[in-house]
């Protein structure tokens, strides 16, 4: 028996996003009041709706959602880079020009129940998030101390540096992956 019996994964592009939004906001608070989120200033629902209604207004943002019966256990959204584009805040070291340079994907979040982790849904939603995208690679930030942040280094994600993306922000991990060597 795997971890994903029973969960049907789906993507959202344009469809009922209002409605799925407001089940991940939920879920979204539930995990980011644990350490070492804790809650703070840029982890909470309501910076995470703001954000969210923004983003969803890039052309190619996509959420990817997963359910049990019904029940929203896990959620991973993201968007389009352009060339020359990175993320907002203060960046250290200044990343890799040719990554910068390049179209990127960003995942803007991964999130997975607590009583779901560690039986592969989190893996299964960066997955179908980012298969078949056109970019040459995949960006996120990472919280360093987070447990996700081991299992992005196993998943061959490269830190390319440190990033702030607010005043209120904790230092993030900034870290890529090649998705089209292709492309390249």
């Amino acid at each position: 028996m795997t971890g994903l019996e029973g969960i049907r994964l789906r993507r959202h592009e344009d469809r009922d996003l209002e409605q799925v939004i407001t089940a991940a906001a939920d879920l979204y608070e539930r995990v980011y009041t644990e350490p070492p989120y804790n809650g703070g200033p840029l982890f909470t629902r309501h910076r995470f709706l703001q954000r969210t209604d923004r983003q969803k207004q890039t052309p190619g943002f996509v959420l990817v959602t997963a359910c049990a019966e019904d029940v929203l256990v896990g959620f991973a959204l993201g968007l389009p880079f352009g060339e020359g584009h990175w993320w907002r805040g203060t960046s250290t070291p200044q990343p890799p020009a040719d990554l910068v340079a390049a179209e990127k994907f960003a995942v803007i979040e991964l999130v997975v129940h607590p009583d779901r982790r560690g039986r592969g849904l989190g893996h299964a939603l960066l997955d179908v998030l980012l298969n078949q995208r056109p970019e040459q690679y995949a960006i996120l930030l990472a919280e360093p101390t987070a447990p996700a942040r081991k299992l992005y280094d196993r998943w061959g994600w490269q830190q390319v540096g440190e990033v702030q993306p607010t005043d209120d922000a904790p230092l993030l991990h900034a870290l890529a992956r090649r998705l089209n060597p292709a492309n390249t």
